[in-house]
């Protein structure tokens, strides 16, 4: 408490305009901390957590999607190939979207009647793994060729593909 006592007779010993400055210094050091040590937090922590959401919401729809999916095959009995008439862009293009891939498509150009160059950068590669397996046996689309390389963000790679309808 001695110390408290002898802050105070300083600041009430100090001329009012020395006063005001100080009193105005230290409710500004006040502001300060508050805005970095609780309100910056919180704020950036809520950022993240909304991010985190909505990259949940979007594997959430991938999965329901890919369940319906699953129960339209299971009740088809076998695998039939679908789109056989619809030109393979469009084709790719509807497997992309329903697979997620959407951002991460860079270019995609027709390549022949039955074929397609597509290009993706940063795209989850285990969705880029599924879809591919999904225009494989579901679409009879092969991979005729393929480079992919790995990027700085874990799990995700940058794919040139060359795909082409055998059947």
């Amino acid at each position: 408490m001695d110390q408290v006592q002898q802050i105070k007779q300083w600041f009430n010993s100090l001329p009012s305009k020395e006063q005001w400055m100080v009193s105005a210094t230290g409710t500004l050091i006040i502001i300060t901390l508050f805005y970095l040590i609780i309100w910056e937090p919180i704020h950036v922590g809520l950022s993240s957590e909304q991010q985190k959401q909505q990259s949940q919401k979007e594997v959430l729809l991938w999965m329901q999607n890919a369940a319906e999916e699953v129960k339209g095959l299971r009740s088809s009995g076998g695998v039939t190939i679908r789109d056989k008439n619809k030109p393979a862009t469009l084709v790719i293009e509807q497997t992309i979207t329903n697979a997620g891939l959407k951002p991460s498509v860079k270019k995609i150009e027709s390549s022949g009647k039955n074929g397609a160059r597509v290009t993706l950068n940063e795209a989850p590669f285990n969705q880029v793994m599924v879809w591919l397996n999904t225009l494989a046996k579901h679409n009879g689309i092969q991979v005729v060729s393929a480079n992919i390389e790995r990027t700085d963000k874990p799990g995700s790679a940058n794919a040139r593909l060359t795909l082409e309808r055998t059947q």
